[in-house]
């Protein structure tokens, strides 16, 4: 089934308007550089609002024992969560996860030994590089043999609405500035216009 993937919300009037969209799949910030960083005492109040959702939790270069910790804060809240690596770290490091995940392709990184690891799930592809994934077939070869979930990935939703954007396939698209009023402040009215929306209902995306 298509799925469209949101990462960043930060507070739960955003939630509920996103869960009113239909959105399914909710990826919360962890990495502390974010614009969209959520504090855990936050997260966890959000998590009690998830029922049947979806949840990831977005890591960056973080260690091995942070992200246990992390886990181990979050565990009393009873949610079964998957990771997502926005980074390139040592092919090593994703081996030892013991979290089922997806990781965002980077071309700098060691796709092939990542894409091998145990616990891996899926990928997020950034359409920044979108013209260049015809370079990898070995890519494409490892997500069939391995069923990995593919998302396409979106800085934002204008991004997310680029003409040669599939919007029947999985999307994963960051909140950003634009539906912004001030830094850190959505505007519901602004997000519950964007156009992507009206574009998902006229395709299977979200059906």
């Amino acid at each position: 089934m298509n799925s469209l993937l949101i990462h960043g919300c930060y507070d739960p009037e955003t939630l509920k308007t996103l869960k009113d969209l239909k959105v399914k799949e909710f990826a919360f910030d962890l990495r502390a550089r974010s614009l969209n960083f959520i504090p855990l005492k936050i997260l966890k109040s959000l998590l009690n609002l998830l029922i049947d959702e979806k949840i990831y939790l977005v890591f960056e270069n973080d260690t091995h024992p942070t992200i246990t910790s992390t886990l181990e804060i979050l565990k009393q809240e009873g949610k079964s969560v998957t990771g997502i690596f926005r980074d390139f770290q040592p092919s090593e490091f994703y081996h030892k996860i013991e979290i089922p995940f997806l990781w965002m392709f980077h071309p700098a990184g060691d796709w092939k030994s990542i894409l091998a690891a145990k616990k891996i799930q899926g990928i997020l592809l950034p359409l920044k590089w979108q013209d260049d994934y015809h370079k990898y077939p070995d890519l494409w070869k490892l997500i069939e043999e391995k069923h990995l979930e593919v998302y396409l990935h979106a800085e934002n939703f204008e991004e997310a609405l680029t003409p040669n954007v599939d919007l029947g396939l999985n999307l994963s698209v960051d909140l950003s500035q634009e539906v912004e009023t001030q830094y850190r402040v959505i505007d519901q009215n602004k997000l519950k216009e964007m156009k992507i929306w009206r574009k998902l209902n006229e395709s299977p995306a979200l059906k």
